[in-house]
């Protein structure tokens, strides 16, 4: 994986990232004679890697300027950019100030069509809360845009005190990715204790994204009992074929122990049930 390049702040393009594609294979061959020789081979179908500009507009609102550090990764059907710092704005001395454009470059292998971004700030300095209306990115070597609207605070004082966002593409995604409930069901295991009085969250994921993490409550009703089953309904943008959920609670409560015995989850579009046994 040749690099050839400055992995430093105050060097070449100020990256400390950097994405590798391979040039060339090599592999061992043994020889009649006992001997291992090397072989080179060319790569076939080589990897690019493309250039992203990212355009992230803070909205025209009181506060809506952010001080924190703004964390972006980029998703699209051939892979992801994993998580990178948005450090320095090409357009801008103060980043993310409100009412303002901010431009960034990232350089990764080709992501293919892009599908949707996860942003989020650490929270850190005196005036952290952001009000983010949306990020734009263009692939400058197919020169395709995607559009990816917020219009929401990252903030943990306001809205819904979430510091991370997960969006959607606007244009291609819109017909696919639509609005769905699915229905929740979570079943508490028999065995004396199974029940918790703790708060309880679950997070799903399918091939088109996750749910976020949701609390599971419902007002006026003593939950998550020994030997009970509970129904919820979230609703979330399509997210195709379930993988996996992870639920999890917050410990609180005199009686937070939990024995969970499986999580269904049904897809009310398609009809689908997904079963995820847990047991423990």
């Amino acid at each position: 994986f040749p690099c050839e390049r400055w992995l430093a702040k105050s060097e070449d393009d100020g990256e400390i990232v950097r994405e590798l594609v391979p040039s060339d294979i090599f592999t061992e061959k043994l020889m009649k004679d006992g001997t291992l020789k090397q072989i080179e081979e060319e790569v076939e179908d080589p990897l690019e890697v493309h250039t992203y500009k990212i355009s992230v507009f803070t909205g025209d609102i009181y506060g809506a300027g952010t001080d924190a550090n703004v964390f972006l990764n980029i998703y699209g059907d051939l892979g992801d950019t994993g998580e990178r710092k948005l450090s320095k704005s090409e357009t801008n001395f103060n980043k993310f100030e409100r009412g303002q454009e901010d431009t960034f470059t990232v350089q990764a292998v080709d992501l293919g069509i892009l599908y949707k971004i996860k942003i989020r700030h650490d929270n850190s300095m005196f005036s952290p809360d952001w009000f983010l209306e949306k990020v734009e990115i263009l692939d400058e070597t197919t020169e395709e845009s995607f559009v990816f609207l917020c219009e929401r605070w990252l903030s943990k004082k306001k809205e819904d005190r979430k510091i991370e966002r997960t969006l959607y593409e606007q244009v291609r995604k819109a017909r696919s990715l639509v609005p769905v409930k699915y229905e929740t069901i979570v079943v508490t295991g028999f065995e004396k204790g199974a029940g918790t009085d703790a708060n309880v969250f679950i997070t799903i994921f399918g091939l088109n994204g996750d749910s976020g993490k949701r609390a599971l409550k419902q007002k006026f009703r003593n939950l998550f009992e020994r030997g009970k089953t509970n129904r919820f309904y979230l609703e979330t943008l399509d997210m195709g074929e379930l993988k996996k959920v992870r639920i999890e609670h917050d410990n609180s409560g005199l009686a937070p122990g939990w024995l969970v015995e499986r999580v269904e989850i049904t897809n009310s579009a398609t009809g689908v049930t997904t079963i995820f046994p847990c047991g423990k």
